[in-house]
């Protein structure tokens, strides 16, 4: 679907998820209203370089702006303070969404269950802390074994034939398919937004919203089944403002064969 085309109607007993990521500090360009959902979500680098005006400008610009029943956010690379190692941009979130650093939450009334990955871990290549937790969450439901719907990262997965730009991270594909999730959401490389799936059956969404609209996902809770996915290329009047920068080119050329 191009930016031109109406996001369809949400489709009964879903839940509509919506994804924003790799803003940098350009939020108030994304078109408004936002898409209406039951949840928001932003998978980091809101700032440019460890700008924190930018992370404060974007917990602002959610709270008058997002009317979600909740909003969720991770940290990306650009969303730490690079002479002040200790600093930590995700309390200006306070208030207005939920941080998630390896972490495994139940959301939506407990309809779901979300996994949050930090950049800290992505960067180390080191998910023992997220497992651990997530562990902690089964050990601790009264409800036996839980199910994970949702992995969030910033950082990009390795899948195998998915073109340049999806060979990341080996280790982070290794952790969601040992989850056996249905859903991986994620941003960091801004030209391959789009979908891909791996041969185990999980989707993977691109959600960077750098020249984009936001992501909206339909997903069903009860058969843990992805619905609907509302993943727009720019209108051609975008494309053409911006080919010149060349990173939109190359995202439209690695995604031409499964547009």
């Amino acid at each position: 679907l191009r930016q031109s085309q109406p996001l369809p109607p949400q489709i009964n007993g879903t839940l509509r998820l919506v994804f924003l990521s790799d803003t940098h500090g350009r939020h108030d360009q994304i078109p408004l209203p936002l898409p209406n959902g039951d949840v928001l979500f932003h998978l980091g680098d809101a700032a440019i370089r460890g700008n924190i005006s930018d992370v404060k400008s974007l917990a602002k610009w959610l709270r008058e702006n997002s009317f979600h029943k909740e909003r969720i956010v991770i940290d990306g690379n650009h969303d730490q303070v690079l002479y002040n190692p200790h600093m930590d941009f995700m309390k200006e979130y306070d208030g207005v969404a939920r941080v998630l650093k390896d972490e495994a939450v139940q959301i939506a009334e407990g309809k779901i269950t979300v996994v949050g990955v930090s950049w800290k871990s992505c960067a180390s290549e080191d998910y023992s802390a997220v497992s651990s937790n997530v562990k902690k969450l089964r050990n601790e439901s009264q409800k036996g074994n839980i199910d994970i719907d949702l992995v969030l990262s910033h950082i990009h997965p390795y899948i195998k034939r998915g073109g340049n730009g999806w060979h990341g991270s080996r280790g982070l594909t290794e952790f969601v398919g040992d989850l056996n999730a249905p859903l991986h959401c994620f941003g960091h490389i801004h030209w391959t937004r789009g979908v891909r799936q791996t041969e185990s059956g999980t989707t993977l969404v691109n959600c960077a919203t750098t020249w984009n609209e936001p992501v909206v996902i339909d997903y069903d809770p009860c058969m843990r089944k992805v619905k609907m996915i509302h993943c727009p290329f720019p209108d051609e009047e975008l494309e053409n403002s911006i080919l010149r920068n060349g990173y939109l080119k190359k995202w439209l050329n690695d995604n031409e064969d499964t547009a």
